[in-house]
């Protein structure tokens, strides 16, 4: 089997943009606007959102996570394919 092209690089950097966009219930910020996740870590955390993002392009802009291509070389971030 091939490797595949595209990884996932970078970190959450806690924008919370992503859980915006599902509506999520378990997102609470801080005092310094930094979201966090009340069952990270936790067997209920659902699939979808220990992969996310899974793969490009990276529809947030601003998301700590990017894509390197590795057929291409090259950083792949936001809205980019």
């Amino acid at each position: 089997m091939p490797f595949p092209r595209y990884v996932r690089r970078g970190q959450c950097n806690r924008c919370g943009e992503c859980c915006l966009n599902e509506d999520c219930e378990h997102l609470q910020f801080d005092e310094n606007d930094k979201a966090t996740c009340l069952i990270f870590g936790k067997p209920e955390r659902p699939d979808r959102c220990k992969r996310h993002p899974q793969l490009p392009p990276i529809i947030i802009e601003g998301c700590g996570y990017f894509f390197y291509d590795r057929w291409e070389k090259r950083k792949v971030g936001y809205m980019e394919v």
